[in-house]
């Protein structure tokens, strides 16, 4: 059977290459502090990030100086995806491939799709849940460019980094679009992008890929009224929860985005307000109880007397609350979440594994554009006379500038 695998890394490096070409969301995800974990020695699973000081100008010639308070956000490897298979001996010798192009079509192309897919729907899964900005109306199936246009708006005036942007959508999304606007496209011949599955095009400032992988968001109910009940709320320090006033039983959905009355944006460089409420997204899901509950919101609020200033004034008492703002009666609607996404909103790490030298084969590829890491491991277990083969990536996730570099586009399929 050596036959079959002639050069183990192969193995590792067609499946990697397969792999990445695959992937529609998690390309536009930072992938530069894989440095992190190349560490000589073990840096645990977690490491800090820091995030650039940011300070006020003073005027006069007086000297004021300001206390340096330093941010930083945490990127965490904790997500082991796998594919593995075996065959005995007598498949091994009745039925098994043989030959490279075989072994790709009939294995690894079925199982880098699968790892792909499961890499991308996780990427996905962790932008809904901490993209904070919307555009468009939940349950609603954006037909022209303007809704999209305002979330490229909203990246500009969130001070989103230069770089490319992309728009990942879904298939009906992408039918809606086209069909209405299909002159608006500008195809590219890039040779890259000419081997990225679902690409479609440049058009209002973004790349645009249609995708699978994308999520639907089902808002939470509420029976009336939510407004600010927390009497003090601080004026110099982060705003990281919010106690409302409700009715019993209301219910606050991880991954709703929320507005509170007369809390604007503020662009984070001019800390001028854009001219519309700031949104937060509600990270942890909480049923109203005795007629209150807290929310745990991202990111966090932080008034005028702050050098990382997001809003023009911080909640007062008795501000309502809206609920996905754009979208009439939200209350239980569901809709997929496109996605408007710069590679400074969330990071994507990829960490090698340890490769056995006690067993048949074993090999490890890693693209140097993602950070992926594949390994591949080959056994023979004579128990029960199994060939034993797994593919195995190691990944992690972290928040970077979601609130200035990530939008989601509501929609309904």
């Amino acid at each position: 059977m050596a036959n079959n695998f002639q050069v183990v890394d192969w193995l590792t490096m067609e499946g990697l290459r397969t792999l990445v070409n695959k992937l529609a969301v998690s390309q536009y995800f930072n992938t530069d502090y894989n440095k992190e974990f190349t560490k000589e020695f073990a840096v645990g699973e977690s490491v800090r990030v820091k995030l650039p000081q940011r300070f006020k100008v003073t005027s006069g010639l007086g000297y004021q100086p300001q206390a340096i308070d330093r941010r930083y956000t945490t990127v965490i490897v904790d997500q082991i995806l796998g594919v593995h298979f075996e065959w005995d001996s007598v498949e091994a010798a009745l039925k098994l491939e043989r030959g490279r192009d075989a072994i790709k079509k009939e294995l690894l192309d079925p199982a880098m799709e699968q790892l792909a897919q499961e890499i991308d729907s996780r990427a996905a899964a962790w932008a809904l849940a901490n993209t904070n900005n919307v555009v468009g109306a939940l349950g609603t199936t954006p037909t022209s460019f303007d809704i999209y246009g305002q979330a490229r708006a909203r990246l500009i005036e969130n001070a989103c980094t230069p770089g490319e942007k992309g728009m990942i959508v879904s298939p009906q999304m992408m039918r809606t679009i086209v069909s209405n606007n299909l002159t608006t496209f500008n195809p590219q011949n890039e040779i890259a992008k000419a081997f990225r599955e679902g690409y479609y095009g440049h058009a209002q400032g973004f790349e645009w890929d249609e995708s699978m992988s994308l999520y639907s968001q089902t808002a939470g109910t509420w029976a009336g009224a939510v407004t600010v009940s927390a009497n003090g709320l601080n004026s110099t320090g982060d705003v990281t929860s919010l106690t409302v006033a409700c009715t019993t039983g209301d219910t606050f959905n991880a991954g709703d985005v929320i507005s509170i009355a007369a809390v604007n944006n503020a662009n984070p460089v001019t800390r001028r307000t854009t001219g519309t409420l700031k949104q937060v997204v509600i990270t942890q899901s909480v049923v109203g109880a005795a007629s209150a509950a807290t929310l745990q919101i991202s990111p966090a609020l932080c008034g005028p007397a702050s050098p990382y200033q997001n809003v023009d004034a911080l909640p007062v008492l008795n501000a309502a609350l809206t609920l996905f703002p754009g979208t009439t009666t939200p209350n239980g609607k569901s809709g997929i979440n496109g996605l408007a996404l710069n590679r400074d909103a969330f990071a994507l790490v990829g960490v090698k594994l340890e490769i056995p030298k006690a067993c048949e084969m074993s090999s490890q590829a890693r693209d140097p554009k993602s950070g992926i890491s594949i390994s591949f491991v080959r056994m023979f277990d004579p128990i029960t006379r199994k060939m034993v083969n797994r593919f195995d990536a190691l990944i992690g996730f972290g928040n970077l500038y979601p609130d200035n570099c990530a939008v989601r586009v509501l929609s309904l399929q």
